[in-house]
């Protein structure tokens, strides 16, 4: 089922540019609600649901045009046009293969070959919805480079939920230093680390930090869907330790280590930084906190 369903997620990518490639009449629609950018986030076939290994974006213009960017049949980075309508129900792309997309709570879905294809909008977690080049896929939006579900699920819980508790900024990106990780609970994955979140103004080629701070703690990242459901922090000033101690257990001083280590915690964070602007193909070189000369990004003008 795991092939059969990784097949229809490649089939997927292949339709949607099909029908991209297809042009048709678009119309004013600059009052829909459905104007703006979503991003394929799952597919799903009799009981079995898979991520999109490769970012799939939609943005729906208010004059009935719209672009997907996502890949081709090749693997290759792809943009391509079609033009929309509303249905009675949701909305209709055109073409020679024809999609209809249907409401889904905050979602909008569409099948192909039997199989749900899940899209979210973009602007709900903060972003620059509608911005060209935006990569939203898998973990590029929190600048999460890797294949983990488990880290980049707490990579999305400090920059969707965390770092809403802060003013609103251009960016927000989270670093977390993993200090363990328990699988041993039947339903979930104990995740202990120190968890970071800063946010972010565009300055030129410079991020300027204007906000941020660290949460350690235990998460709690559900095995049914790689969600966290709970976030054990420890707390401020004086009950630090005792907090500290109650949470990580046997693995406080290893805990210890990591929090005490800037140097390593530096380095994460240039590292974290560098692939948030590489993966969304974005052109700043440098990230600056106040008071402190830039640090400068790898691979900053290649």
């Amino acid at each position: 089922m795991k092939k059969k369903l990784a097949v229809l997620l490649s089939l997927a990518m292949v339709l949607t540019f099909a029908l991209a490639a297809c042009g048709g009449g678009g119309g004013d629609v600059s009052d829909s609600k459905y104007v703006g950018t979503w991003v394929a986030d799952t597919m799903s076939f009799a009981g079995e649901s898979g991520d999109f290994d490769n970012a799939i974006t939609l943005v729906l213009n208010d004059d009935g045009t719209g672009t997907f960017s996502g890949v081709d049949e090749e693997g290759n980075p792809e943009v391509t046009d079609f033009t929309w309508s509303l249905t009675s129900d949701g909305f209709k792309t055109a073409g020679d293969v024809k999609l209809k997309f249907k409401e889904d709570g905050d979602a909008i879905v569409a099948k192909i070959l039997g199989a749900e294809m899940r899209f979210v909008r973009a602007g709900e977690n903060g972003r620059n919805e509608g911005e060209e080049g935006f990569m939203f896929g898998d973990g590029a939006a929190y600048g999460y480079g890797g294949d983990d579900p488990v880290e980049a699920a707490c990579d999305k819980y400090m920059e969707e939920t965390v770092g809403k508790n802060f003013d609103a900024a251009d960016f927000s990106i989270p670093t977390v230093n993993i200090v363990h990780e328990d699988f041993t609970p039947e339903d979930e994955v104990l995740v202990y680390g120190d968890f970071w979140v800063e946010n972010y103004n565009a300055d030129g080629d410079i991020l300027k930090c204007v906000s941020g701070g660290n949460f350690p703690g235990c998460m709690h990242v559900s095995k049914a869907d790689n969600t966290v459901t709970a976030f054990d922090q420890v707390a401020d000033g004086g009950k630090f330790e005792e907090s500290a101690k109650e949470i990580f257990g046997d693995n406080y001083e290893d805990f210890m280590k990591v929090y005490s280590d800037s140097d390593a915690r530096a380095e994460n964070r240039k590292i974290t930084v560098s692939d948030f602007v590489n993966l969304n193909d974005l052109d700043f070189k440098y990230y600056q906190d106040e008071g402190w000369d830039p640090v400068e990004l790898y691979h900053a003008g290649e």
